[in-house]
């Protein structure tokens, strides 16, 4: 039968069956493999927790006598009684340093769970320990509690959730025991359907935990009761979840012993849940007695009660407000600006929010030197003193005036307060503005502008900016903004900043911001959520929002990149297009030539994909194309890409004719060849019995009669489903069955199929064969 080419509808027909058989096995897959799917959560279940604190500071004869782990444990229990809804009569407090009484007192926490099993209540359990332990357990007294044996104790608990949190020494040996999967996003809102384990602990396998006299406390503890009391409280809904709380508890207690003699201390984790939710641990909204810290204040921020006790410790972006959960009373808040720690009083009225502004504080002098007592650590950098003995300095004398006009600044200039127009030939300089500011090379305003700055040369405010900076040179800002920068050289904002930067060269924003960066050149921020957009590199901490440049690099992103080259040293979440992607985790979606990630957890479409968790193959197997073939996978958790080379023994292919002529190769069942290709297919994990996973497979095969390459050689396109049955922990028999097209043009022919199950059409010089296929092999 001879028809016209039919090449372009075989081709439009083999992409609609893949994608028909992408959604069939998709929907069969995950059909056979889910459980059922969780009941919508009912607003009428009640929660209850129920909590074992164990503060233990003797870690027997061989070990230092901690000073603060009973404190820590009932500072733990003060904020889970205060905003975490636990009642007194749920809570067990275990300090005496011997086994007899860790044990008894796990014994009542358990007696309590199960008293309190009724229709209705969903029963969590948190398991809080503060003191010494090492590689195999917790250290109390003489006595030691392994870790498999604590682990065992806690999963066997009668209850709907389990946290664990251990703060003592070599903790982190407990999250590598068996029995959970370390992953790495965490939890995902109320804790409502969330069924399993998490265990939290504040140090590695082989590193120390610390405590220090300054904060009279270990610094993973205190941390986290701070970040439970609204320090943590990252998305400002005033609720404070289990991941929010360790990630301020974790990135804190690296900071703050990174210079220790002890050395950094990394937390851990380790997780095995199921369903949806996030466990909300601390609720600020409850509290009976708010002090909100308003969006003016910026810097590291540390509270303290009346009588010098240290309660909480944040480092506050400039912009965001946060609410801590304090107890009514008078506290003292100091605010470090750098140079300069500022100080306020402040007295918190139960069942009131109390709101802390910028007016409220003074300055309380420089630095005072100080020397850690009985620390492990010398005096931190940046750490507020615990007392201020300088005086407050006096107010600087203002000047008031509606303009004012110079060539040269002077002294007198740092006093003026313009409300109105200031005006520099050369260059101008005033303590406040509020109107307009204009000069020839340079505008400076030192505490405050709310104005427009024109300059020729470079704008520079100190102090909170509302409006817009035009420059030819650079814009600085060191504190606040809002507005428009539009400058000729570079922006550099050391603060927050809402609003736009436009650059011909340079914007750097070294904590917060909002809006849109625009550069020719390179973008720095801290932490971002808008727009970036360079001609060069975008640079960022933390960021939420889109960044399109050549290369984009952050340490966190949430959002979209699109580049040549797109990097994310921690995690990426969202949507990404590159030639190359790379990133520690990733969540969403990534488009790309190569993709490189550590963990997975969304979806990898490239050629070549290179992730931890992946898809990474090796397969032999024989089809009815080629007896003997040989097939490296690569892709992430779904996707993957096949490269595959193939032999066939057998007689060689006549390629001359009788007169010595040459002719086109004839390919059959019996003939001598040997093949290349490429393949690509969507894998779907299933691990029921021993069916590991079922993969839809597109495949692309030439058929040479010798090995190198040759023009116009036949090809043979291939479209299967494959199940894959698990003989061994690393062995998988893979069988499937499918559809070839083979494809012979210069009237060469491919006739590898059974006559009686083959489709033959000619158009010309080219034969298409369309016959059933199948593939045997293992896959390691």
């Amino acid at each position: 039968m001879t028809t016209r080419n039919p090449l372009p509808a075989l081709a439009a027909a083999l992409f609609l069956l893949f994608l028909v058989g992408v959604l069939l096995i998709a929907t069969a897959a995950v059909a056979a493999a889910a459980t059922p799917p969780a009941a919508a959560p009912n607003p009428t279940v009640r929660l209850r927790r129920f909590v074992l604190l164990a503060g233990v500071d003797d870690g027997g004869p061989t070990r230092t006598k901690l000073r603060y782990a009973a404190s820590d444990a009932h500072a733990m229990g003060r904020v889970l009684q205060t905003l975490g809804g636990v009642a007194a009569e749920d809570m067990v407090f275990v300090s005496t340093a011997n086994r007899a009484a860790f044990d008894a007192a796990f014994t009542d926490i358990e007696q309590r769970l199960r008293a309190g099993a009724q229709a209705g209540v969903r029963r969590e359990l948190l398991v809080y320990y503060s003191g010494h332990s090492d590689e195999d357990g917790l250290l109390v007294g003489r006595d030691r509690v392994g870790y498999d044996e604590l682990r065992a104790r806690v999963q066997r608990a009668p209850a709907d959730l389990r946290v664990v949190i251990l703060d003592s020494c070599a903790s982190g040996a407990f999250t590598r025991r068996k029995g959970g999967v370390k992953r790495a996003p965490f939890l995902m809102d109320a804790s409502s359907d969330m069924r399993g384990h998490a265990f939290l602990t504040s140090s590695a396998a082989d590193e120390r935990a610390q405590e220090s006299d300054r904060i009279s406390a270990s610094y993973f503890t205190y941390y986290l009761v701070s970040g439970l009391r609204g320090a943590a409280d990252v998305n400002q809904d005033r609720r404070v979840t289990l991941q929010e709380a360790y990630q301020f508890a974790s990135q804190e207690t690296l900071a703050r012993t990174e210079r220790s003699q002890a050395g950094p201390q990394h937390a851990a984790y380790e997780f095995d849940l199921a369903g949806t939710g996030d466990m909300v641990v601390t609720d600020v909204r409850g509290t009976q007695s708010g002090l909100v810290l308003t969006p003016e204040l910026g810097g590291r921020i540390t509270v303290r009660e009346a009588s010098g006790a240290l309660v909480a410790e944040l480092r506050k972006p400039a912009g965001n407000t946060i609410e801590l959960g304090l107890d009514p009373g008078a506290y003292v808040v100091a605010m470090d600006s750098g140079s300069t720690i500022f100080q306020a009083t402040v007295s918190l009225t139960a069942g009131k929010h109390t709101p802390l502004a910028a007016a409220a504080f003074h300055a309380a002098g420089p630095r005072e030197a100080t020397v850690a007592r009985g620390d492990d650590a010398p005096a931190q950098p940046g750490e507020p003193a615990a007392t201020a003995t300088a005086a407050a300095a006096p107010p600087p004398v203002v000047e008031p005036t509606s303009y004012k006009l110079s060539f040269f600044p002077t002294s007198s200039d740092a006093r003026s307060n313009v409300h109105g127009f200031s005006f520099g030939f050369v260059a101008d300089r005033s303590q406040r503005v509020h109107g307009f500011q204009l000069a020839l090379a340079w505008a400076q305003t030192d505490a405050e502008l709310v104005a427009l700055q024109l300059s020729a040369g470079a704008n520079l405010v100190r102090g909170r900016f509302e409006g817009a900076q035009i420059t030819a040179g650079a814009n600085i800002l060191t504190g606040d903004g809002r507005g428009l920068q539009l400058v000729g050289g570079g922006n550099i904002t050391d603060g927050s900043f809402v609003g736009a930067q436009i650059a011909g060269g340079i914007n750097t924003v070294s904590n917060n911001l909002k809006g849109l960066q625009m550069a020719g050149g390179a973008n720095w921020t801290g932490s971002g959520r808008g727009f970036q957009m360079a001609g060069g590199i975008n640079l960022a901490k933390t960021f939420t929002g889109m960044q399109m440049a050549p290369v984009n690099y952050a340490d966190t992103i949430d959002g979209v990149q699109f580049g040549v080259v797109n990097a994310a040293r921690s995690t990426a979440s969202g949507l990404r297009f590159g030639v190359i992607n790379a990133a520690g985790a990733t969540r969403g979606f990534s488009f790309g030539v190569i993709n490189v990630a550590k963990h997975d957890d969304g979806e990898s479409f490239a050629l070549i994909n290179v992730v931890g968790n992946g898809i990474h193959d090796v397969s032999l197997f024989a089809t009815d194309v080629l007896a003997t073939n040989i097939g490296l996978k690569f892709g992430g958790r779904h996707l993957y890409t096949n490269l595959i080379a193939g032999y066939q023994p057998g007689d060689p292919v006549e390629t001359t004719g009788a007169a010595g002529t040459p002719e086109p190769e004839h390919f059959t069942a019996g003939t001598k060849r040997f093949g290349t290709g490429a393949g690509i297919g969507w894998r779907f994990p299933v691990e029921r019995g021993p069916l590991a996973y079922a993969e839809l497979e597109a495949d692309w095969m030439e058929i040479r009669p010798v090995w190198k390459w040759i023009q116009d050689a036949p090809a043979v396109s291939s479209l299967r489903v494959q199940a894959g049955l698990r003989l061994a922990p690393y062995v998988v028999l893979l069988a499937g069955a499918g559809v070839n097209v083979a494809i012979a043009t210069g009237g060469r022919d491919v006739d590898l199929g059974p006559d009686v199950t083959q489709s033959i059409h000619h158009s010309g010089a080219t034969t298409v064969r369309i016959y059933p296929g199948l593939l045997l092999g293992l896959q390691i």
